[in-house]
């Protein structure tokens, strides 16, 4: 159990120490939660940090149901339970709204859409949990149209099922808690208030991410 996302952020950042080892790092969270706990690890291990935003794409009948996911540039991950909402008229209003959302996401909190990975640097995805990790496919997706080198994982909690899928698409996939019998992420947190817009453009302010090229 965590007390909040900056204890989880401090624990997952030492497990990360080891890991990283030296090499020329940038740590790529996703916002809200992510960027809280990725502020922790990009300070512990002395890397950039830098954010990417992902939105589920969902049926219209449940807002939580994920069939696919998105991100600013239209790379898309679809879910094998797509097809069943392929013909659906609204999954494509759908997927324009969503791909809309993250682009204004994206530049509210980061100012610039373009990114410019060096083929060197090892890309560490941090969040604050993991369910089914939809959201982190479409990020995979995504970073394999950019020159990068290897790719880290890092989350405070995902569930067993998860876990196994995930350490067989990444080089390493670094966890603090694999529980059997999960329901939410914010289950194993004794604070897990929403992370406010403001206290995102704070954190990416500090950071000077706005200043990155």
């Amino acid at each position: 159990m965590f007390k909040d996302r900056i204890h989880a952020g401090k624990l997952l950042a030492e497990k990360l120490v080891d890991v990283v080892n030296g090499r020329n790092s940038i740590v790529l969270a996703i916002p809200r939660g992510g960027v809280i706990i990725g502020n922790e690890v990009s300070n512990r291990i002395g890397a950039e940090l830098d954010i990417i935003v992902s939105k589920k794409i969902t049926p219209p009948d449940s807002s939580e149901f994920a069939i696919g996911s998105i991100v600013h540039d239209g790379t898309i991950y679809l879910e094998p339970n797509w097809r069943t909402y392929s013909n659906d008229e609204q999954i494509a209003k759908e997927i324009k709204i969503k791909t809309q959302e993250v682009q204004r996401r994206l530049l509210q909190y980061r100012a610039k859409p373009n990114y410019n990975f060096d083929a060197k640097k090892t890309v560490i995805i941090v969040d604050d949990g993991m369910a089914t990790g939809c959201t982190v496919q479409v990020i995979l997706k995504w970073l394999a149209k950019h020159d990068v080198g290897d790719i880290i994982l890092a989350v405070p909690v995902m569930p067993a099922v998860t876990y196994e899928i995930f350490k067989k698409l990444i080089q390493r996939t670094v966890v603090l808690e694999i529980p059997t019998f999960f329901s939410s992420v914010g289950q194993f947190y004794d604070k897990f208030d929403q992370v406010s817009d403001e206290k995102v453009i704070q954190v990416l302010h500090d950071s000077q991410i706005w200043k990155l090229e």
